[in-house]
C-alpha cells in the first residue's frame, strides 16, 4: 500500500493541513508540539476510524482527545494505492460514533467506491486497529509497550480468519477458564461445592418434615374433640335463644311507650318555643317576602351610605388645590389667555433655530482662498474650453496620421520584389536546362529565353527601388507634418495648464474635467458672496423680532411668576398650562361630587322612610339600631319557621308511630328473666367462639403442617437429582481441564511455527542497526533477551538506547511476519531514535534507507540530529 496525500479538515491542533507523499522515506520535520503524533493518529482514524469510549482519560479516549481545538469539521481525508487501484477514504467524527461518516471514492472514476466498507484497514491489511498500531506505528509510548495482541498473534500463526472470532486461542480459553471457575472456586465456591450444600440442605429439610408430620397428626385428633364440643353448645344456645326472644318481644314493647312519651314532651317543648316567638311581634310574625324586601332595603341604605363616603373630597386633591391657590394669590390664566404666550413661544423657537442656521452658514464661509488674487472671467474660462476643444481635435488628426504612418510603413515592409525574382529563378533554370544533353538542338533558343529573362529581372528589380524610394519620401512628409501638430497640441496645453496652476487647481491629464470645476467653483462663489449679503440682513431683522417676541413672553409670565430668565420660557409657560389644567380639573371635580353626594343624601333619607314602619313592629320604641334589628328579626323569623315545620313533621310522626306499633293500651314486662336468659346466652356464645378460634388455629396449624408433609416426595425426588447433578458437575470439571491442557499444548507447537521466521528477521534487522549486538532469543509473546558472558539476560538489564533498537528491531520483524502476504502497509515512525548514540543513529538511518526500498515510510522528528 502506498499514501498519495493527505487533507486535515479539524483534528486535534491540525487545521486544513495538506500534505503529499512519495516512495521512500518522507522526512516530516517539526518542532514539539506542531502535531505530529496527532498526525499519525489522523493517519490510523482515516484507516479505522476512532473508537467509542465511555472513558475519561484524554490517553484512553482518542475521540475526545483529538477534537478539534479551534472548532469546525472534525475529519479529513487520505488519498492512497492498493493492489486493487487508487482511492480517496473521507472520515468525519461527530460527538459519538453514530454521527461518524465513511466515504471511499475510486480516483480513477471520481465516483463513490464500494470496494472496501468502514472497516477499511481490517479489510486491506487483515488485522484490527490494536494490531496495526503496534505492528506498524513506531513510537516511543509503543516502543516502550511489551503488550502482547491477541490479534498479531492469532494473524502470525494463521489461527483464525477473523481476529474477533470467539473460537480464537485467547477466547477460547477464558470461556474455559470461566467454565471452569463455574464448577470450582477457591474457599469451597463454586457450582459443585454449591450442590453439595443444597444436597445437605434438603436432607435436613426432608428429616424436618418427617417430625412435622407426626405432629401434624395429633393436630388432627384434638381438632375433632373440638368440633364434638361446638355442636353439643350449639344445640344449647339454640334454645336459649328461642326463650330469650320471647322476653325480648315484651321488653321491646316497653322501650316502644317510652320512645312515645319522649315525642310527646319534644313537641309540646318545640309548641312552647314557638308562642314566645309569636308574642315578640305585635302585627303577626312577618313572611319571608316581607324579609327579603327589607333587606333589600337596608343593602340599599348602605351602599348609599358607602357612595356618598366615597363622595367626600380626597384630601389629596384638596391639598392639590390650596396649594395653587397659594402659589397664584391672583388667579390662573385661561386657556384662551394662554394660546397667544404659546403661539410667541413658538415663534421664538422657529427664530432661534433659524438665527442658529445662520450662524452656522455665517461660520463655514466659502472656499475664499483659492480666489484671493481675483476670480477667473468668464472669457478666460471659454477660451480654456476652445483650447482644449482645438487640442482635442489636433488628438484626432495625429491619430489619424499615426495610422496612416504605421500603414505605410506596413506596406513598405511587406512590399517584396517576387516577379523579378521569378524571373531571375526561371533564367537559371534555363540556362542549366541548355547544358543537359538532351537539350542540346535547343540550346540556343534557351539561350534567348534565359537573356530575355535576365532582361525582365533586371527592369523589375529597378522599379521596385523606384517604388521604395518614392514611400520613403512619403513617410518623411508625414512625420514633419505629425511633429508639427504634436508641438501645436502641446502649446495649447500648456496655456490651460497655466491657466488651472494660476488657481490652484491640479493639472492631471483630465484638464477638461479640471477647467469644468475651476467654471464650478468659480460659479459657486459668486452665489454664495449673494447669499452672504442675503443672510446679513435677514441675521439683523431676525434679532430686533426676537428681542421683541422675548420681552413679549416676559411680560405675561411675570404677571402670575416671578420674572424668569430667557432660557426657562418654555419650561415655566408649560408649568403655568399644566397648573391652570389641574385648577380647572380639580374644581370641576369638586363640583361634581357635591352633586352626586346631594343626591345620595336624598336618597338615603327616602330609603330610611320606606323601612322604618316594618323596623317598628319588631322595635316600636326603637331601642336598636336598624341592622341589629333587622338581623334579629330575620333570626327569629327563621326559627318560627323552622319550629313551625319541625312542630308538623314530628305530629305526623308521632301519629304514623302510634298507629304502626299499636301502643294504645300500656303493658308491663319483666325484665329480670330476659336479663338472666341473656347471660345465660352471652356465657354460651363466648364458649363456642372460643372453641371456635382454637377451632380455626387447629385447623391452620394441621394446613400448614401439611404443607411441609406434602413436600417430603419433592424433597426425595430433589435429593436423587441432586446426586444426578453432583455426579455431572465432577465429570465436566475433568473434562475442562483436560481440554486446556491440550489447548496450551496446541498452541504452543502452533506458535513455534512463526518464531523461526521472525526471529531470523529480528536478527538481520538488529545487526544493521547494532554492529556489536550480543545474541538475542525471542520467544512466542515477542519478548526477546539477550545472551552476553554465556547468560541469559532480560532486556530490562540494558540502557535504555539498547532497550529501544532491540524494541524497535521487534516491531520490524513483525511487520515482515504479519504483511508477508497480501496488501505491505506503510511505516509511520514518530521519533523513534531519541535515545540512540550517534553511532547507533547513523545506523539507524541506514537501516532507514534499506526499509524505503520495501516499505513507504513516513519519518517525523523533532530535533534535526535526528533528520
Amino acid at each position: 500500500m502506498k499514501l498519495l496525500r493527505l487533507h486535515v479538515e479539524n483534528f486535534g491542533v491540525l487545521k486544513d493541513y495538506k500534505l503529499e507523499l512519495s516512495d521512500g522515506v518522507n522526512l516530516l520535520y517539526e518542532e514539539n508540539g506542531w502535531g505530529k503524533s496527532t498526525l499519525a493518529v489522523f493517519i490510523k482514524a482515516m484507516l479505522y476510524g476512532l473508537p467509542a469510549t465511555s472513558k475519561r482519560s484524554l490517553d484512553e479516549n482518542e475521540r475526545k482527545k483529538y477534537t478539534p481545538w479551534q472548532g469546525g469539521a472534525f475529519g479529513g481525508s487520505l488519498e492512497f494505492e492498493c493492489a486493487n487501484g487508487s482511492y480517496r477514504v473521507e472520515r468525519f467524527f461527530g460527538a459519538k460514533e453514530s454521527a461518524d461518516t465513511f466515504s471511499l471514492y475510486d480516483l480513477s472514476t471520481n465516483k463513490p467506491s464500494s470496494a472496501y466498507s468502514a472497516s477499511l484497514g481490517e479489510e486491506l491489511f487483515g488485522i484490527d486497529a490494536d494490531g496495526f498500531e503496534r505492528s506498524v506505528y513506531l513510537s516511543q509510548r509503543f516502543l516502550a509497550d511489551k503488550g502482547e495482541s491477541p490479534s498479531i498473534s492469532a494473524r502470525l500463526g494463521s489461527l483464525l480468519d477473523d481476529v474477533d472470532d470467539m473460537g480464537s486461542y485467547e477466547d477460547a480459553m477464558l470461556a474455559l477458564e470461566k467454565r471452569r471457575k463455574f464448577y470450582v472456586l477457591t474457599g469451597n465456591r463454586g457450582a459443585i461445592a454449591d450442590t453439595e450444600q443444597a444436597r445437605l440442605a434438603a436432607q435436613g429439610e426432608l428429616e424436618r418434615c418427617r417430625r412435622v408430620e407426626q405432629s401434624m397428626r395429633e393436630r388432627e385428633a384434638e381438632l375433632s374433640e373440638c368440633l364434638t364440643r361446638i355442636r353439643e353448645l350449639q344445640a344449647a344456645s339454640e334454645k336459649t335463644r328461642t326463650e330469650l326472644k320471647k322476653a325480648g318481644l315484651a321488653r321491646e314493647r316497653a322501650a316502644l311507650l317510652e320512645q312515645k312519651q319522649s315525642m310527646l314532651a319534644e313537641l309540646s317543648d318545640l309548641t312552647t318555643k314557638k308562642t314566645a316567638l309569636e308574642a315578640r311581634f305585635s302585627d303577626g310574625v312577618p313572611t319571608s317576602r316581607e324579609c327579603d324586601d327589607a333587606l333589600a332595603l337596608y343593602d340599599r341604605i348602605k351602599a348609599v351610605r358607602a357612595r356618598a363616603e366615597a363622595l367626600k373630597e380626597p384630601s389629596s386633591e384638596r391639598q392639590s388645590l390650596e396649594r395653587l391657590q397659594k402659589t397664584y394669590p391672583h388667579g390662573l390664566p385661561t386657556a384662551e389667555e394662554l394660546a397667544r404666550p404659546s403661539q410667541r413661544l413658538r415663534q421664538l423657537q422657529e427664530i432661534d433655530a433659524r438665527l442658529a442656521a445662520l450662524t452656522s452658514a455665517r461660520r463655514n464661509g466659502g472656499e475664499s482662498g483659492r480666489f484671493a488674487k481675483g476670480l477667473p472671467s468668464v472669457r478666460q474660462i471659454n477660451e480654456a474650453f476652445e483650447h482644449l476643444a482645438r487640442a482635442k481635435s489636433l488628438l484626432d488628426e495625429i491619430t489619424l496620421l499615426r495610422s496612416r504612418q504605421r500603414e505605410e510603413q506596413g506596406t513598405q515592409k511587406r512590399a517584396f520584389p517576387t516577379l523579378p525574382l521569378l524571373f531571375l529563378i526561371f533564367a537559371f533554370c534555363t540556362l542549366a536546362l541548355s547544358f543537359l544533353d538532351a537539350f542540346v538542338g535547343a540550346r540556343v533558343l534557351l539561350w534567348c529565353v534565359s537573356a530575355g529573362a535576365l532582361a525582365g529581372s533586371a527592369v523589375g528589380f529597378l522599379l521596385h527601388r523606384k517604388s521604395r524610394s518614392a514611400k520613403s519620401n512619403s513617410l518623411d512628409r508625414l512625420a514633419r507634418t505629425l511633429r508639427e501638430k504634436e508641438h501645436e497640441r502641446e502649446s495649447i496645453l500648456s496655456l490651460v495648464r497655466e491657466l488651472l496652476s494660476s488657481y490652484g487647481m491640479p493639472c492631471d491629464l483630465d484638464l477638461s474635467r479640471r477647467v469644468a470645476e475651476l467654471n464650478l467653483l468659480a460659479t459657486q462663489y459668486r452665489a454664495d458672496e449673494e447669499s452672504r449679503r442675503q443672510r446679513e440682513a435677514e441675521w439683523e431683522r431676525l434679532c430686533a423680532r426676537e428681542k421683541a417676541v422675548a420681552s413679549e413672553i416676559g411680560e405675561f409670565l411675570s404677571l402670575y411668576l416671578p420674572t424668569p430668565q430667557r432660557a426657562d420660557y418654555a419650561a415655566r409657560l408649560d408649568v403655568l398650562k399644566q397648573d391652570a389644567l389641574l385648577a380647572a380639573r380639580l374644581e370641576q371635580a369638586k363640583r361634581e361630587r357635591a352633586k352626586e353626594l346631594s343626591d345620595a343624601e336624598r336618597e338615603r333619607t327616602e330609603l330610611q322612610e320606606r323601612l322604618l314602619p316594618f323596623l317598628r313592629r319588631y322595635d316600636p320604641k326603637g331601642s336598636k339600631k336598624a341592622g341589629e334589628a333587622l338581623g334579629s328579626i330575620c333570626t327569629d323569623c327563621t326559627e318560627h319557621r323552622r319550629l313551625t315545620r319541625e312542630i308538623e313533621e314530628k305530629t305526623a310522626r308521632l301519629s304514623t308511630f302510634v298507629a304502626s306499633r299499636g301502643l294504645g293500651e300500656q303493658q308491663i314486662v319483666d325484665a329480670k328473666d330476659f336479663e338472666a336468659l341473656n347471660r345465660t346466652d352471652e356465657e354460651q356464645r363466648a364458649e363456642i367462639e372460643q372453641l371456635q378460634q382454637r377451632l380455626a388455629l387447629l385447623r391452620t396449624t394441621v394446613d400448614r403442617l401439611s404443607l411441609d408433609s406434602d413436600r417430603i416426595p419433592d424433597l426425595e425426588e430433589q435429593i436423587r437429582h441432586l446426586d444426578a447433578l453432583l455426579e455431572e458437575y465432577r465429570a465436566n470439571s475433568a473434562t475442562i481441564a483436560s481440554t486446556q491442557k491440550l489447548l496450551e499444548e496446541a498452541k504452543t507447537a502452533l506458535s513455534t511455527r512463526y518464531l523461526d521466521g521472525m526471529q531470523k528477521s529480528f536478527s538481520r534487522f538488529l545487526s544493521l542497526l547494532t554492529k556489536d549486538a550480543p545474541e538475542a532469543l525471542m520467544d512466542t509473546s515477542f519478548e526477546v533477551r539477550l545472551r552476553e558472558g554465556g547468560q541469559t539476560r532480560s532486556i530490562e538489564s540494558f540502557s535504555r538506547g539498547w532497550r529501544d533498537a532491540v524494541r524497535f528491531c521487534v516491531r520490524l520483524s513483525l511487520a515482515d511476519a504479519l504483511y508477508a502476504e497480501g496488501e505491505k502497509p506503510f511505516l509511520l515512525l514518530d521519533d523513534p531514535f531519541v535515545n540512540l548514540d550517534d553511532r547507533r543513529l547513523a545506523a539507524a538511518r541506514a537501516l532507514l534507507d534499506t526499509l524505503s526500498k520495501d516499505y513507504q515510510i513516513v519519518y517525523m522528528v523533532c530535533h534535526e540530529e535526528r533528520t
